[in-house]
């Protein structure tokens, strides 16, 4: 029982440990950070380094396998067919998928607080992800998209969202994996919090958007000991903000 669940711990880790693939970095641009919200990441404490700790170390497992995808043409392809001009990227689920944001409340079709059935009814197959889960917390990818995200669900009901390493999927404000703390600062100010992040070496960044009716949803995003983001999420408090997922 516990060596299944370091399996799953692990493979998870892995997720995590993954750097950003090449050309997805982007330069922070406009005006400069405010200085409270600099001053939040700052303060994140820093953390000794686990290179040595079993707990810490990458492993190969069927989740890198199965959706850390590496970029492809064909994937890159879908992606510019789905953003070109004239094309009604919402007739095809998974390509919508692919043309839109993320936003704190989900990913185009797929809505913080929908059912699998109601996945199912927009066209989408969501596919158990074995290795990332752990009773009813659940996690799954779509069928037939290549994008590496994963969908956490629990008691059938999808909470949050995962962009993981090699995803070229974008937030509304255009932060994507290799966006710089500063450019969090820059889009986010002041709503951003930081904690420091064992895993990556580098912070946990909070969103907390203040509209009304969106308070109890953040964006979460993960940074390396360099300060840029390895991977984001989207979802439901507190799900969203469990740094292990289901594990």
């Amino acid at each position: 029982m516990v060596k299944g669940k370091q399996k799953r711990r692990g493979a998870l880790v892995a997720i995590a440990a993954v750097t950003a693939l090449a050309g997805l970095v982007t330069t922070s641009t406009g005006q400069q950070p405010q200085g409270e919200a600099q001053a939040i990441l700052a303060r994140a404490s820093t953390v000794p380094t686990t290179a040595n700790l079993p707990y810490y170390r990458p492993q190969a497992s069927a989740v890198l396998d199965g959706v850390l995808a590496p970029l492809s043409s064909l994937r890159v392809m879908q992606r510019a067919i789905a953003l070109a001009p004239g094309v009604d990227a919402d007739a095809v689920p998974t390509l919508a998928l692919l043309a839109a944001p993320l936003k704190t409340t989900g990913l185009g079709p797929v809505r913080i607080g929908m059912e699998l059935d109601d996945l199912r009814a927009e066209g989408l197959t969501p596919v158990l992800i074995e290795d990332a889960s752990n009773g009813q917390c659940q996690y799954y990818r779509i069928k037939d998209h290549g994008e590496p995200l994963g969908l956490m669900v629990i008691e059938d009901q999808v909470l949050r969202v995962d962009i993981w390493p090699g995803s070229l999927t974008t937030t509304r404000s255009g932060i994507r994996i290799g966006s710089t703390e500063r450019d969090l600062v820059r889009v986010y100010g002041e709503q951003l919090e930081a904690i420091a992040n064992p895993v990556t070496l580098g912070k946990t960044v909070i969103f907390t958007p203040q509209d009304p009716g969106e308070d109890v949803y953040r964006l979460v995003f993960e940074t390396d000991d360099q300060g840029r983001v390895t991977q984001f999420r989207a979802g439901q408090f507190p799900s969203v903000t469990w740094a292990e997922g289901c594990l």
